[in-house]
């Protein structure tokens, strides 16, 4: 990640006020060893599941609605933001005007950060929080501090500038809530001026119905299934790691060429159909693929996992009785039964 511009403004406000200050920064933060740390913490925080994707709904920006769309027209450019401290500082003061009459809204730390990775433009904008942290002094003596809380994000959004510049039909803006209320989150939605945002979880969760389905149109043997399954997760990883989009069509030429090559198209026709209508670009999320090669299930008294190249191997299921017969059990499962 190389960043090109970095800035961080205040809002005051407290929860059950109406009322929200903007404090601006004059001019950008130092890019230094410090702001790198703080760009990578926050890049790994977002990077955990929960996330939505989406796309301005007026890409150029209009007089009404949103105003960050117009504001990127206006300020960004071939050459990068040509006054960053000043595009940062109007986002800043529409997000006051967006939560003013939020009174659930609570103020933070507006963080600006401008960045380049893989010959890529990507601009994230995070509602910090502070907290109170403890230091030991010099003398051994404690004192209490106020710091920025890292454990976990608030509300943030990551866009990626080139696909917009581009007018990329894909879903090139990513942001997430956290544990922000169905009001807050309303109400950055609208800051972002998102058309119809998509929540990754959901949509991966689609991919794997989508998967199963074509299993079964095809009329697959588990073996052969479960190795599709295993393909389609070891793809879609891949890009999940780099936090890159998938592309469906990638995804079914992988998959037809490899197990049904006289019959391409019926991946994409399950994948775009009325019961699924997955795009074309979508991101996953890693947890959610989880059901591509595992099995799994639980009451109270009872949790069971296992991948799925078990079944029909060490693991036999009795759809007459609704059983599973478990052979090699785990050693240390022995060992407790045994007892």
């Amino acid at each position: 990640m190389s960043i090109a511009n970095l800035i961080v403004h205040e809002v005051q406000k407290n929860a059950g006020s109406d009322k929200a200050v903007l404090v601006a920064r004059p001019t950008e933060n130092a890019v230094d060893a410090q702001a790198e740390v703080l760009a990578e913490q926050v890049g790994s925080l977002f990077n955990r599941s929960g996330m939505n994707t989406g796309q301005f709904s007026n890409p150029n920006g209009s007089e009404t609605g949103a105003k960050l769309p117009k504001l990127l027209t206006q300020f960004y450019g071939e050459n990068g933001f040509n006054d960053f401290a000043a595009f940062s500082k109007a986002c800043a003061s529409d997000f006051v005007t967006c939560i003013g009459d939020v009174e659930e809204a609570e103020g933070g730390l507006l963080w600006f950060n401008h960045y380049e990775l893989h010959d890529t433009h990507f601009l994230f904008i995070v509602l910090l929080k502070r907290k109170q942290g403890m230091i030991l002094n010099a003398d051994l003596s404690l004192a209490q501090i106020e710091q920025i809380e890292l454990e976990k994000l608030h509300m943030a959004m990551r866009i990626n500038l080139s696909a917009w510049a581009e007018q990329d039909e894909s879903r090139y803006i990513s942001f997430r809530f956290g544990r922000a209320s169905k009001v807050e989150s309303d109400y950055f939605t609208r800051f972002i001026g998102c058309d119809e945002p998509k929540v990754t979880a959901k949509e991966t969760r689609k991919l794997v119905d989508v998967t199963a389905a074509y299993c079964e149109m095809k009329s697959l043997p588990t073996p052969q299934a479960n190795e599709l399954k295993r393909v389609v997760a070891e793809h879609c990883l891949e890009k999940a790691e780099e936090n890159e989009r998938i592309n469906l069509t990638e995804v079914a030429k992988e998959v037809e060429e490899r197990f049904s090559p006289d019959e391409a198209g019926l991946f994409m026709e399950i994948a775009e159909s009325e019961s699924f209508a997955l795009d074309r670009d979508m991101f996953v999320e890693k947890a959610a693929l989880k059901k591509l090669t595992r099995y799994s299930g639980s009451t109270r008294a009872l949790t069971l996992s296992f991948d799925s190249a078990l079944l029909g191997e060490s693991i036999r299921f009795d759809e007459a009785t609704n059983s599973l017969v478990i052979n090699d059990l785990p050693k240390t499962l022995l060992k407790q039964l045994k007892k």
